[in-house]
């Protein structure tokens, strides 16, 4: 179950199992205590008709017992009403009301001074007392017993609505606490709702810690994350200040032994110097992608990442036409507003790749795309006008080292097939996907899915510095 997985849900359901157990029991105990009290209340008056009875009752003067009155309640004329009287001497019965009718109440061997129950008229339950009276003394003297009772019919029906107004009170107060419990639980947990929430802005970069206040026993913990948060981002800068002076450090001796490469050639020695490039494109190959490796992993785990698709392609295609052939190509921008969820320098990374991937192959056109698809995904697509790739080899072409070679490959012969290989593997560190296909321009279309952010989050485009994506250019 969903629920039990909740706070909420697992305080409401002990409020409610304690509410239910003790609104239970108070019911139950009012409802006892409540017969106790009738019971009580019913002693007292046929206490009090005893004593009426014996008022009415005295002996002529020939000795003979007489009524000098009836009994008040006018119950004891109606037969089986529940109110019963009697005079009896020994077992016979000199006296009855008129209640009793034809019947007799099965009286007790002893008189006792409390209330006994007995069998009434039509064999029901009745309340009965006792008290014998006794006239003359000595030889003379002469005792009857007088007997009171009353139907156990109408202590069980106001014991039963009594039961009845009891639990619908109970009822009504038991909701009543319930709701009580579940707003407390509402406002107790009030702050680590407010942590929720804010958590969402802070994955998007809107926020860069949470704030406050809080209540101090949950104020301790957002400390800890705040200095967590801190922490990593300044790790995630210290590994791309890192990876950046690598990049740099490396770009340096590499140009320069390329060229050493190249004078060889010329000279004749064509064999060493493929073996020395070779070489040379396997080691840039390996850094290229462990320099991706190393900046993906400080991303992904980091909080608030997010890139303007269309500040970073209009930074990238700024730097596209300054290269061979980029001032010639017509480039299309996408619409604003759009943005992924990935980090700046990563989306810049991957869309640097296929940009300089169509500059080398697009005749005049290169069309950029954003796509909002709804459910918090984004495809952006780079199609060009070029020859495009084959179904055949669109699979290899993800696959490292893989290089596409036509009639056109003289445009830009240094490239080792590294630039889709690296971009794909960025994308799966996101859980995305790149897919090729043959785009609406005739050539190669290359589209990335990727998770979206909200337009009002600020984009880290701006952020793209263009020495940081010159390294990892050219190799598609």
């Amino acid at each position: 179950m969903k629920w039990m997985n909740s706070i909420r849900g697992r305080l409401a359901l002990v409020s409610g199992i304690v509410i239910t157990l003790v609104l239970t029991i108070a019911g139950i105990s009012l409802v006892v205590l409540f017969e106790s009290y009738i019971e009580r209340r019913v002693a007292q008056e046929l206490h009090s008709r005893v004593v009426d009875l014996s008022g009415a009752f005295d002996l002529n003067d020939q000795g003979q017992p007489i009524l000098t009155r009836a009994p008040s309640d006018p119950r004891y004329r109606s037969p089986y009403s529940g109110a019963y009287w009697y005079v009896r001497k020994g077992p016979e019965i000199l006296w009855r009301s008129r209640s009793l009718w034809d019947a007799d109440i099965a009286t007790p061997v002893e008189i006792s001074d409390t209330v006994v129950n007995a069998e009434g008229p039509d064999h029901r339950g009745v309340y009965l007392f006792e008290r014998q009276v006794a006239f003359g003394e000595g030889a003379e003297e002469r005792s009857f017993v007088l007997g009171a009772a009353l139907d156990h019919a109408e202590v069980q029906e106001l014991s039963a609505s009594f039961g009845a107004e009891i639990a619908t009170m109970l009822t009504i107060i038991g909701l009543l606490l319930f709701i009580g419990a579940w707003l407390q639980a509402a406002y107790g947990l009030q702050p680590l709702l407010a942590i929720r929430q804010q958590l969402a802005p802070l994955r998007r970069g809107e926020r860069e810690k949470l704030d406050g206040p809080f209540p101090e026993e949950i104020e301790e913990l957002t400390h800890d994350l705040n200095t967590l948060f801190a922490h990593q981002k300044q790790m995630i800068l210290k590994a791309r200040e890192r990876a950046g002076s690598l990049a740099h450090g490396l770009k340096t001796p590499m140009t320069i032994l390329y060229g050493e490469a190249r004078k060889l050639d010329l000279a004749g020695g064509k064999q060493a110097a493929q073996a020395i490039k070779s070489q040379l494109d396997q080691i840039r190959g390996q850094v290229d992608r462990e320099l991706a490796r190393a900046r993906v992993h400080g991303a992904t785990t980091g909080i608030g990442l997010h890139a303007d698709v269309a500040a970073t392609a209009q930074r990238l295609v700024g730097l596209m036409q300054r290269m061979p052939r980029g001032g010639d190509l017509e480039w299309r921008l996408p619409k604003p507003g759009i943005q992924v969820a990935m980090d700046a320098d990563d989306f810049g990374e991957v869309l640097g790749n296929l940009l300089d991937n169509a500059r080398k192959w697009a005749k005049s056109i290169v069309e950029i795309e954003a796509v909002d698809m709804g459910n918090g995904r984004v495809n952006v697509s780079v199609a060009d006008d070029g020859p495009g790739i084959p179904d055949s080899f669109r699979s290899e072409a993800l696959e490292r080292g893989a290089a596409y070679a036509s009639e056109d490959r003289g445009r830009d012969s240094d490239s080792s097939g590294l630039g889709l290989a690296i971009a794909a593997e960025l994308l799966g560190a996101y859980g995305s996907a790149l897919t090729l296909d043959t785009g609406p321009l005739g050539g190669a279309r290359v589209t990335l899915k990727i998770g979206g952010s909200p337009v009002g989050a600020t984009a880290q485009a701006g952020n793209v510095p263009p020495a940081a994506l010159e390294p990892h250019l050219g190799k598609t």
